[in-house]
């Protein structure tokens, strides 16, 4: 739906830009527009030829014997007299020149209005002989001329059906020189109606991306762990800042004492950050796609930009801005690839993404060609300002609604796990008190007693398999688990928790005995776990937790296992790993070296307070993790325990080049081979976990 209305609007939009009747243009200095300006609320840009007389700064006054001795030169304006940079360099667009215009318009005693936009830079506006307005000092040096930019209506009172118009013109200080807007003639009441609609048009588009940067700096204010939103509002602070100093100039209006200097800086500044910054932006929303040697190319040749133009004159740095353009388009171009990448991988939210992206630089590139003239029409860069940052802040308010949906779903069924494990704790609590009291009494009934035991291990068992189901660790992550408890409940417990859509976190624990006493041991680890891992930030965190508290509720009980804790940020695509009292876990990159995972504490629950080490390690795509209790490898060698592991190593090592799908049945056999056994005597627990 949504599609279709952004398709509606831009109809709209490019059809309010097209009329039943071609404007006139101006001919060898005269423009007749009497049938066209006869109808009431239109306007007329003055565009075509203008008498031209470059070099020379005419009064009103001296045509009439200016035209007896020379001939006139004709200028298409909109248009700039600069030369090429190849023939004058930085001079290029230096100069002054005098342009004169005849409009018949047929309206003598109508009030009328010109809207006369920024010159390049400076110049006098005679009307039937008449000064009405100026920008700036004219001049023929660069001494004593003035360059200044603030768009003005004059309004005057036609004595004859035409009116003669002269514009003097001069600049020193830009690229460009020349008219390189035209002038707008309209009825009075029409020209300040367009005005006042452009006024309006403006501050919504300003209010409105001005509101999405501060509600989007709120957003991050509050939840920092998502920093693209960040440079999101940075965006859309500086786009709101560029509408508000380029266009109409209402900053001058504000601020009418600030030198042309400072306000084309801002100008030039305003438009070159928003490459560097708006990339940022893509780049964290896209990490798995945006390559970070362009991003970073992105980033210091922007930036490089904004340098020049702060420490250059504006007769270097305005040179700059088709460099930019060039430089700009480049980077969408990538950033369209990038997208297609994430769109063809299904990533949720690129198509749309895609659209409002198209439409920005659509009318980013339309807007490129109409200010350097290569083409005439519209300028449409509002709508797609707006269309594009409207969509990504409704893209980015779905994404932080879903995460919301995800975490209450979430808590529901922990909620409910607990409950779950809560019951059946409580009814083991009582069946182990029935049989304390009753077994010396009732002989007769101790099979019954070990039938229903049986049947409740067969529920713990269903339990326990039920809390450690894989979640869903696509597209970051393969796991292949090998898991051969000696009973029905063994002593090894493991769980996979996704934290957040790129953050996953794994336990694995080796708690004390078989069977029943296993069971009810790993039902309390796991408890336990499911409690703290919403507070512990890292595995060292949630292993201090779980230590202090086996260690103050479970002292009488004696409960101690080893355990260990690995996590998983793929936003900064690191490993974090921290273990309590296990044997080295393994770490097989892509290239096939190889990574220790060191233990870093004591056991849980032996010693109070203490806090664990925690090692942090970069993985990426196709690097492996073996993580395994020692039952796995005790029986290679049960005199040496450091030989037996060694072999462990050397089995691993083997499957290097295999697929992730045939590691795991591989390092089963290849142990039963080294070992001449078909089972394990003790727990055996393996967690292969692939980068993917």
């Amino acid at each position: 739906m949504s599609f279709r209305w952004f398709g509606i609007i831009w109809c709209l939009v490019f059809c309010s830009c097209l009329t039943n009747e071609a404007p006139p243009t101006a001919d060898r200095g005269i423009l007749s527009a009497e049938s066209y300006l006869s109808v009431q609320t239109k306007t007329l840009e003055l565009k075509g030829e203008w008498e031209y007389y470059p070099g020379l700064l005419i009064s009103p006054s001296e045509f009439e014997t200016l035209n007896t001795t020379r001939e006139p030169h004709f200028f298409q304006i909109p248009g700039i007299w600069s030369d090429s940079f190849l023939n004058r360099g930085f001079l290029a667009g230096d100069g002054y020149a005098t342009f004169s215009l005849k409009v018949k318009h047929g309206l003598q005693g109508v009030p009328l209005s010109l809207k006369v936009p920024e010159m390049e830079t400076a110049y006098n506006l005679f009307i039937d002989g008449v000064k009405i307005s100026s920008n700036g000092v004219v001049s023929n040096s660069y001494q004593t001329g003035k360059p200044e930019y603030r768009p003005r209506i004059v309004d005057f009172f036609p004595k004859e059906n035409q009116t003669s118009i002269v514009l003097q013109i001069s600049n020193y200080h830009h690229r460009k020189g020349g008219p390189a807007q035209a002038i707008i003639l309209g009825r009075t009441s029409d020209i300040h109606n367009k005005y006042e609609f452009e006024i309006l048009r403006d501050m919504l588009l300003v209010g409105s991306i001005l509101f999405m940067g501060i509600y989007h700096l709120f957003l991050y204010w509050n939840r920092k762990k998502d920093p693209f939103t960040y440079w999101f509002a940075l965006t859309c602070i500086l786009v709101a800042l560029r509408v508000f100093i380029t266009g109409n100039k209402y900053i001058i209006q504000l601020y009418p004492n600030l030198s042309w200097e400072i306000h084309l800086k801002l100008s030039y500044l305003s438009f070159f950050l928003i490459t560097p910054i708006f990339s940022r932006y893509v780049y964290l929303l896209f990490k798995s796609y945006f390559s970070r040697r362009v991003y970073e190319f992105l980033k210091y040749l922007g930036f490089a930009f904004c340098f020049i133009v702060l420490v250059t004159r504006s007769s270097f740095y305005t040179y700059l801005m088709v460099p930019f353009q060039v430089f700009t388009l480049l980077g969408a171009a990538y950033t369209f690839f990038v997208i297609s990448r994430a769109i063809r991988d299904s990533l949720p939210g690129s198509k749309i993404f895609f659209l409002s992206f198209a439409i920005f630089i659509a009318s980013f590139v339309n807007d490129i060609l109409v200010n350097n003239l290569i083409i005439y029409g519209p300028l449409t860069i509002h709508f797609g300002i707006f269309t594009m940052f409207f969509v990504q802040s409704v893209y980015i308010a779905r994404n932080f609604s879903k995460g919301f949906v995800e975490a209450e779903n979430l808590a529901v069924e922990l909620s409910e796990k607990n409950q779950t494990l809560q019951r059946v704790q409580n009814q083991l609590t009582e069946l182990n008190e029935r049989l304390e009291t009753r077994v010396k009494d009732k002989t007769e009934e101790l099979q019954g007693k070990l039938d229903q035991i049986g049947k409740d291990m067969r529920l713990a068992k269903s339990i326990i398999q039920s809390v450690t189901k894989l979640p869903d660790v696509a597209p970051y992550l393969k796991v292949d688990i090998l898991y051969k408890p000696i009973a029905e409940v063994g002593g090894d417990i493991f769980f996979v928790k996704r934290i957040q859509d790129f953050y996953y976190r794994f336990f694995l624990g080796d708690a004390t005995g078989h069977g029943l006493q296993a069971a009810l041991y790993s039902m309390m680890i796991q408890s336990e776990f499911e409690r703290v891992s919403a507070v512990a930030m890292r595995p060292n965190d949630l292993l201090f937790y779980m230590n202090q508290h086996f260690y103050d509720k479970n002292a009488d009980l004696q409960i101690y296992f080893p355990a260990l804790s690995m996590d998983f940020d793929f936003h900064q695509g690191i490993l974090r790993y921290a273990g309590g009292g296990v044997q080295n876990q393994f770490h097989l990159k892509k290239n096939g070296s190889l990574a220790i995972l060191e233990n870093t504490g004591p056991i849980i629950g032996i010693l109070e307070h203490y806090r664990y080490g925690i090692f942090e390690s970069k993985v990426e795509s196709g690097d492996r993790i073996f993580l395994f209790t020692d039952g796995l490898f005790e029986e290679l060698n049960e005199s040496d325990g450091a030989q037996a592991l060694e072999d462990l190593l050397e089995v691993i090592q083997n499957t290097n080049t295999l697929p992730f799908s045939e590691v795991v049945p591989t390092i089963q056999n290849l142990l039963f081979q080294k070992m001449n056994k078909s089972q394990w005597k003790d727990d055996a627990t393996l967690i292969l976990i692939e980068i993917t």
